[in-house]
């Protein structure tokens, strides 16, 4: 590779005087990963992070992997053993150009990631990860470019890949900047799973245990377990219709519209939506629109071990896209009557062990799975009295509220990161960063948002004091 390829760097604008141009390989060391022997069982296990491609999911750190190595295979790759704070870039295949940090003490990567461990008198690796991501279209460029059926970018030519550096100091400030806004938007995912989890406990406790209804219990022939007595055992054809998502071909996906696809990779691996919304310009019917607040069930899985098909998700209003449609990947859950059955209900119902490997058992396929929606609809569940239910809704809608708005905040903090990116990476904002006077939209739709979380907290509070 010659200082030719290096086309990001031409017709950038001048950096600072201070700032100098370096090769990846001046300013720490580089580790190819590689993978032990799959035939050897003793080489896998659970006490050391064995990070591929796959982990990549969009997130600064990587510390949870689908795969992870024993002591025994932590030493067969001891020299390729990598430390906190050391940042990956993956350069093989489909998915080059991602780049994550490593957060456990000590982890493996395999063959598809170039891992620099960063020389921190030289460089400080948050600003590193920061200086790479948005490189991410670029690097994959220089792989799919070099006529290889699989793209690769080999270690030699990652290392002679040049990239401006701020001296040390301002490093740090620029790394702290971007990354009080990355603490904030992962904070508000996190405190998502943990709101929609003590909605999920809550729903186990009282229809799945029946843990305040214990005293009055009967046996029940069709599930072969004891329910309350009264409640009912129905099926999900009697009160809900499921409509098939739009069929769409790779064209449909462009770069830039108001109508958005939501489709497999919005969903979370269990139940859960997440933003991975396509950019979609294809035809669709009415009834294949989604609102705030609609059930999708993913119908197919790509998932090695089914972690997808038949999970849940609910969605979210994402200001960027005017309309939402489904995927023929999805189902869009119609309620037929909301007194019968409260759409907060029904999603945590989805969600629960019962419901998931009942779907995964009826799931069919080697290689991608598939769930027929008639099947969906012949799944039986324990209906509650209204009273119950209502007061169940009443709680997890609230939930729903505080975490599209929590949703909603993070993205917002995301638009003012990617803007404020590009313009710390390049010295044209040097350092000192006033996000009032550079984003005003977005700061009055900040104090709106923290105005509208406070009123449903204060909802929630009152609910748990009075339950």
């Amino acid at each position: 590779m010659n200082s030719s390829e290096f086309s990001w760097l031409e017709g950038v604008g001048k950096f600072p005087s201070e700032w100098k141009i370096m090769k990846i390989k001046e300013i720490g060391k580089v580790v190819t990963g590689s993978t032990p022997p799959t035939k050897d069982k003793e080489f896998y296990g659970n006490e050391f992070p064995f990070i591929t491609a796959k982990d990549f999911k969009g997130h600064r750190y990587i510390e949870d992997t689908e795969k992870k190595l024993s002591r025994k295979g932590a030493e067969y790759l001891k020299s390729k053993q990598i430390p906190l704070h050391s940042v990956m870039v993956t350069c093989i295949g489909s998915e080059m150009g991602k780049v994550a940090l490593t957060k456990a003490k000590i982890s493996f990567t395999n063959q598809q990631i170039n891992t620099i461990i960063p020389d921190e008198k030289v460089v400080n690796p948050l600003f590193l990860y920061y200086r790479l991501y948005p490189l991410g279209k670029w690097i994959k460029s220089l792989g799919s470019g070099r006529g290889s059926a699989k793209p690769i970018l080999p270690k030699s030519s990652f290392e002679d890949i040049e990239i401006p550096i701020p001296p040390l100091p301002e490093q740090k400030k620029i790394a702290e900047v971007l990354g009080s806004l990355d603490d904030k938007i992962e904070l508000n995912y996190e405190m998502n799973k943990t709101l929609e989890a003590i909605a999920q406990v809550i729903f186990k406790y009282w229809f799945i245990d029946f843990g305040p209804f214990q005293d009055d219990l009967i046996y029940n022939e069709e599930l072969g377990k004891e329910i309350p007595k009264g409640w009912e055992v129905k099926p999900l054809r009697g009160f809900i219709d499921l409509k098939k998502g739009v069929s769409y071909k790779s064209e449909n996906l462009i770069t830039e519209s108001d109508i958005g696809l939501v489709n497999l990779k919005c969903i979370r691996r269990g139940g859960g939506f997440k933003d991975e919304i396509k950019p979609y310009n294809g035809e669709f019917k009415r009834e294949q629109v989604l609102q705030e607040g609609d059930i999708v069930i993913a119908i197919t899985d790509l998932t090695r071990k089914g972690d997808v098909i038949g999970a849940p998700a609910r969605i979210y209003q994402i200001e960027r896209f005017k309309t939402l449609i489904a995927s023929l990947d999805l189902v869009i859950v119609k309620i037929k009557n909301q007194k019968s059955l409260k759409p907060a209900f029904l999603y945590h119902l989805l969600l629960t062990h019962n419901a998931r490997a009942y779907m995964k058992g009826y799931a069919d396929g080697t290689t991608v799975l598939h769930l027929k929606p008639r099947d969906i609809l012949d799944y039986q569940f324990v209906l509650p009295p209204s009273e119950y239910m209502n007061k169940f809704a009443e709680m997890a809608e609230s939930i729903f509220q505080l975490t599209a708005v929590n949703f909603k905040e993070a993205h917002i903090l995301e638009q003012i990161r990617d803007a404020l990116l590009p313009k710390l990476l390049s010295g044209e904002i040097r350092v000192k960063v006033d996000i009032e006077e550079e984003f005003p939209r977005e700061t009055k739709k900040l104090i709106e948002i923290k105005k509208e979380k406070a009123r449903i907290r204060k909802t929630l509070l009152d609910y748990f004091e009075g339950a």
